[in-house]
C-alpha cells in the first residue's frame, strides 16, 4: 500500500506540474528576447525571437543569399516589427552563428533548408501555442519560403516574399538586357565588353561566379541599390551589434552559396501555378538583381485566396533597408490585410 501511495503522490505531482507549465504557456503573457540554438535536421542552427508580447503573431523570416544572414540588419532596421509581430530571426545551416557553431554541415542545399524550415515551424507552433505561423522569404530565403507555403500550407497564416525570385535563368537575360540599355544610353563600351563576357558561362566558374560580376556591373547604375544612400547605412548595421563585428560576410557567403548554386539556378518557381495560403509579395520597383517584373508576371498567373503586389518606388534590391519606415509599416499593416 505504501508503494501504491508513493506512485499516485508521484504522479500527482507529475500533474501538477503539467498543469502549470501548460497554464503559464497559454494565459501568461510578457515581452520576448531569446537567442538559442535549435537542433534542426541534425545541425545546430542560430534562432532569434524578439516581440513585445508571446501572444502577438509569430512572423518566421528566412534570409537571403544563400549563406548571408539578415540578423542585424532587421535589429537595426527593422525591429518596429516586433511590436506587433513575434519576430523569429533564423540563420540557416551554413550562414551566421550556425556557420560558426558549424562551418560544414550535412546537406547544405535547398531541399534540406526546406525541411530545417518546416522543423522550426513545427518548433515555433508549439511553443507559442499558436495554429498558424506568418512566413516570410527574402530573395535566396524566398525559394525556401514559396517551397514551404506549397508543401505545407495550413502551417502558415500568410507568405510575404521579398524581392521574390522566380526563376534566375530568365532574370539574368532580362538583367542583361536592361544592362545593355543603360551601357548604350551612356556610351560605357567598357561595360558592354563586360556584358559580352557575361553572356558566356566559359568565362567563369560557375553561374554563381558569373552572376557576382554581374551584380558589380549592376552596382554602377544603381540596378541592385537603388537608394544609395542606405549602402552606408547598411554596411554600418552589419558590423554595429558585437556578435557581427568581427563576421566574415563574404568569406561564409562564398562558402556557402557554391554549395547551393545548383539549386538555387535550377529551381523555377513558375512552376507553382496555385498556392493555398494568402501571399504578399514586396518588390523594389528598381531591382534588376533579381528583376521584379518576373515575380510580377507569375503573381498574375498565380491562383490563392488573396494576393497583393506592394511596390517599393525607391528601392532597389533590399526594400527592407533602403524604405524601412515604409518596409515596416507594410508589414505590419499585413496583419490588418488578414484580417
Amino acid at each position: 500500500m505504501k508503494h501504491i501511495a508513493l506512485i499516485l503522490t508521484l504522479l500527482l505531482l507529475v500533474s501538477c506540474k503539467l498543469e502549470t507549465n501548460s497554464s503559464k504557456s497559454i494565459s501568461s503573457e510578457e515581452p520576448v528576447n531569446e537567442k538559442l540554438f535549435l537542433d534542426l535536421g541534425g545541425a545546430l542552427q542560430y534562432v532569434e525571437i524578439i516581440g513585445s508580447s508571446n501572444k502577438n503573431p509569430i512572423l518566421l523570416f528566412i534570409h537571403g543569399g544563400p549563406g548571408w544572414p539578415q540578423t542585424p540588419q532587421l535589429r537595426y532596421y527593422n525591429s518596429q516589427i516586433a511590436e506587433e509581430y513575434t519576430l523569429v530571426i533564423w540563420e540557416q545551416r551554413g550562414a551566421g552563428n550556425s556557420y560558426g557553431k558549424n562551418p560544414t554541415p550535412e546537406n547544405l542545399t535547398l531541399e534540406q533548408i526546406i525541411k530545417d524550415g518546416h522543423q522550426l515551424t513545427t518548433w515555433l507552433k508549439a511553443e507559442y501555442d499558436q495554429e498558424k505561423v506568418f512566413l516570410a522569404g527574402y530573395s535566396w530565403g524566398s525559394l525556401v519560403g514559396i517551397n514551404l507555403v506549397k508543401d505545407y500550407p495550413e502551417d502558415y497564416s500568410a507568405y510575404i516574399g521579398i524581392a521574390q525570385i522566380v526563376n534566375m535563368n530568365k532574370g539574368i537575360q532580362i538583367t542583361q538586357g536592361w544592362l545593355t540599355e543603360q551601357a548604350i544610353k551612356a556610351n560605357d563600351d567598357e561595360a558592354l565588353e563586360r556584358l559580352d563576357s557575361l553572356r558566356n558561362l566559359a568565362y567563369y566558374e560557375g553561374d554563381l561566379d558569373r552572376f557576382f560580376q554581374q551584380w558589380v556591373l549592376l552596382n554602377k547604375y544603381n540596378g541592385t541599390t537603388f537608394n544609395k544612400a542606405s549602402e552606408e547605412e547598411t554596411e554600418k548595421a552589419m558590423s554595429y551589434y558585437e556578435d557581427y563585428k568581427d563576421y566574415d560576410w563574404f568569406k561564409v557567403w562564398e562558402h556557402s552559396a557554391k554549395k547551393m548554386q545548383e539549386d538555387m539556378f535550377g529551381t523555377d518557381v513558375e512552376r507553382i501555378e496555385e498556392i493555398e495560403t494568402p501571399i504578399f509579395l514586396l518588390q523594389g520597383r528598381h531591382d534588376w538583381n533579381i528583376p521584379s517584373k518576373l515575380a510580377e508576371e507569375w503573381l498574375n498567373k498565380l491562383k490563392s485566396p488573396k494576393k497583393k503586389l506592394y511596390w517599393f518606388e525607391n528601392s532597389g534590391h533590399g526594400p527592407l533597408e533602403e524604405e524601412p519606415k515604409k518596409f515596416n509599416e507594410t508589414m505590419i499593416g499585413i496583419l490588418a490585410e488578414m484580417e
